[in-house]
Parts: structure tokens; sequence; C-alpha cells
């Protein structure tokens, strides 16, 4: 049974709960004024723009170079010449490539020897060789035996015929003379028209006869010898086969083309060779030597026969340029006037030069470095600046200036640390 409380009790429990919570105490205060409000987002945007301007005007700092290499621009004779690296070569030199396959049975000479022309180098041994050539004797021999054969049943066929026709020549002379006799007997009466066209019809069988077999012969001879014909060129075709494969034995045994002293000789014995393979040179120390330099393909369309060259040895000249560029270089031959100046030079040893492209002529120059490009860094004060300029040609350790920097300039020939705008010296 649910019991309700009286109504002055509920009263009083309301009014605790309320003195408890302090809601009664709350109220709502005034608004501050506008201009209260809009002065405090100036003065944070003020703040906040101040700290944006020191940010601003605060120096960025410059990066330094560290070991810098300076150099002053100086007016000076710039020489169009280029700084290469040249190899001796023979003049004249032979290539020993092997031309057959095999295994190297015996070395008679060594790496350094001189030889002549001639004399064994090293023999090979191939197996395989040996079997084709007596599978080949063989295949000859055979054909050979089939031509005799052929040829001995022509001659044996020939004979036979011979002695046919002769036959039916007979057959026909004796046919053609008593048609003779028995058609004048005919004409007079005396023999009957049955038995003269019997007669008649066996000279003319008899002479059909003989010209078919006439023709039947020449046939057959042609045929023979048409098989006889080709059977020959089967058999030269073998034997050239032959001559080949012998020829190919001899090249087994490898001789020197050329009298000259090897070099890179390095054939040893049980060493296994294929065709192309390099077993070494043959120079001529009689024939002298030259000089191959690469240069940059910059270069190639300026490079000439007879332009001159300098290098500890006296005077070179170019005799010949070989303009297939291979990984961006081109090739050029220099030989010298004097052979008899270089004769102690071995092939290849290298000799340092300076190749001549032009003239000497006044210009402003600046030493070459990988710092100087297009766009270098000009000392001023204790500072690098960068600048763009123009340059012309680059000579032996230097390069024309064109424009953007004069004389008593210091430039960093050095590679810059970084494209800013200023660095700093240490």
């Amino acid at each position: 049974m649910r019991m309700h409380a009286p109504e002055s009790l509920r009263l009083s429990s309301q009014e605790g709960a309320s003195a408890v919570s302090g809601a009664a105490m709350d109220r709502a205060l005034p608004q501050p004024p506008t201009w209260l409000r809009y002065s405090k987002h100036a003065v944070l945007t003020a703040l906040v723009l101040g700290a944006a301007f020191v940010a601003w005007r605060q120096p960025v700092p410059t990066r330094v170079v560290d070991s810098p290499r300076l150099a002053e621009v100086k007016f000076g004779q710039f020489r169009d010449e280029v700084a290469l690296r040249a190899r001796v070569e023979p003049v004249r030199s032979f290539q020993l490539d092997a031309i057959e396959a095999g295994r190297v049975e015996a070395v008679f000479v060594k790496d350094g020897d001189l030889v002549n022309a001639g004399d064994p180098l090293y023999r090979l041994q191939s197996g395989e060789m040996e079997q084709q050539l007596l599978a080949r004797r063989a295949e000859v021999a055979q054909q050979l035996a089939n031509v005799s054969i052929e040829r001995s049943a022509q001659a044996a066929s020939l004979a036979q015929n011979r002695r046919v026709l002769l036959q039916l020549e007979a057959d026909f002379h004796t046919a053609d003379s008593r048609y003779r006799r028995t058609r004048k007997l005919a004409e007079a009466g005396y023999v009957s028209a049955i038995d003269f066209e019997d007669i008649e019809l066996r000279r003319e069988t008899s002479a059909e006869l003989l010209e078919q077999v006439r023709r039947d012969q020449r046939e057959e001879a042609r045929i023979r010898q048409v098989s006889i014909e080709e059977m020959a060129r089967a058999v030269e075709q073998l034997q050239y086969g032959l001559a080949a494969l012998e020829r190919a034995q001899e090249r087994l045994d490898r001789n020197a083309p050329m009298a000259g002293r090897l070099t890179g000789f390095q054939v040893r014995e049980g060493a296994s060779v294929s065709p192309g393979d390099r077993m070494g040179r043959i120079d001529d120390p009689d024939g002298g030597v030259q000089f191959v330099a690469e240069i940059d393909e910059y270069y190639l369309s300026r490079l000439s026969n007879g332009m001159e060259a300098t290098s500890n040895l006296g005077m070179l000249k170019v005799t010949q340029v070989l303009p297939d560029v291979r990984d961006g270089k081109a090739r050029a031959v220099l030989q010298q006037a004097e052979p008899s100046a270089v004769t102690q030079l071995r092939p290849g040893q290298s000799v340092d030069i300076q190749l001549q492209m032009g003239d000497a002529v006044p210009a402003l120059l600046v030493p070459d470095g990988p710092g100087v490009q297009s766009t270098l860094y000009v000392r001023e004060g204790d500072e690098l600046h960068r600048r763009t300029v123009r340059l012309g040609r680059r000579g032996t350790g230097y390069v024309e200036v064109l424009g953007g920097l004069r004389a008593g300039d210091v430039v960093l020939t050095s590679e810059p640390p970084s494209n800013a705008e200023r660095l700093a010296l240490p």
C-alpha cells in the first residue's frame, strides 16, 4: 500500500534542495562595451603582425664555403689548345684472331718474341674437323665410284644400241632392195598387186622402226650424258669442300703472317679456342709508331688533318680524324715528322699532348674550374655574390670571358656548396 507525504513536508523538502544547489544566487551580468571588445581583437592582431615583422627583419644565415679556390680575372693571350692524352700504337700491325675452333695442342713462341714471316706460333687439334674430313673423303670416293659405274653402263648401252641399229639397218636395206625389184615386176604385171603391197608395207615398217630406234637411242644417250655431267658436278663440289676442309686443317697450324714482335700473346696449351678469339698481335718495329688521342665530340667539327700538337717528344701533326663517336669521344691519329725520335716508345704507352685548335689571341681570361659556368660567384668583401656572365672558348686551363666580368674581379673556381644568392668566405 503506497503512502503519500503531507503537502507541508513536500514544500519544506523543495526549499532545502534550492538552498543546497545555489541556483537562487545566479544572476545575469551586463555586456561589456563594444569598444572594449574590438580593442582586444586589435591588440591580438598587432601582436601577430609584430612577431611576423621581427621574423622578416631577422637576417638569414649565409652558407660558408669550405676551402674555396679563388682566382683573379686577367687580360692575357688565349691559347686555343686542348690537353689530351694519346696512346702509342704501331703504324703497321697484324691482329692474330683465331680462324678455326679447336684445342691448343702446342705453343712454339711467347709474348714479346721477335718472329719472322712463316714461323710457327701454335698448333690446334680438332677431333670434329678430322671426322668431317674423313666423312667428306668417303663421300668423294663413293661419288667417283658412282660416276665410273654410270659411264660403264653408258658404254655398254652404246655398244648394244649400235648392234641393234646395225641389225635394223640391214633389215631395212633388205626390204628396200626387195621393194625396188618387185616394183618393176609389178609394173610389168609379173607380180600381183597384193604381194607388192605387202612388200611395200614391210619396207615402210622397217624404215619407221629404224627411225624410231635412232630417236630413242639419241634420247637415251642425252639423258645418260646429262646424268653423268650432274654426277661429275657433284663430285667437283665434294672435292671443293674436301679441299676447303684440308685447308682448314692446315690452318690449325698457325704461322706468323709477317715479321715483327708478338704483343699480347697469351696462348696456353690445353686451352679451347673459338673462331674470332683474339690471340695477340704482331707489331712491325721498323714501321714506326703513331699516337691515337680521344677528344670530346664538342671539338669534332673543328678537327682537321694537318693540325699541330706539342708534346715532350716534339711537334706532332694530325694525320687522320676518326669521326665515329663512342661514349661522347672522337679519335684523332697523330704522327711525328721524325720517327727516329720515338724509337724507344712501346705500344700501349701514353703521352701528354697539347692540340692547337687555333692561333693565340688577346682576351680576358679566368682560370678554368668546376665553378666557372655561365652563373658563377664573384667576391665582394667577405662574401661571394652570384652573377650571370658570358663565357667563350675553353683552352688549356683557361676560359675566355665575353661579358659580365672585369679585369681584377676575383671569382670562385671551385664547386659552390649551393646556388644561393650569397655565400660567405671562411
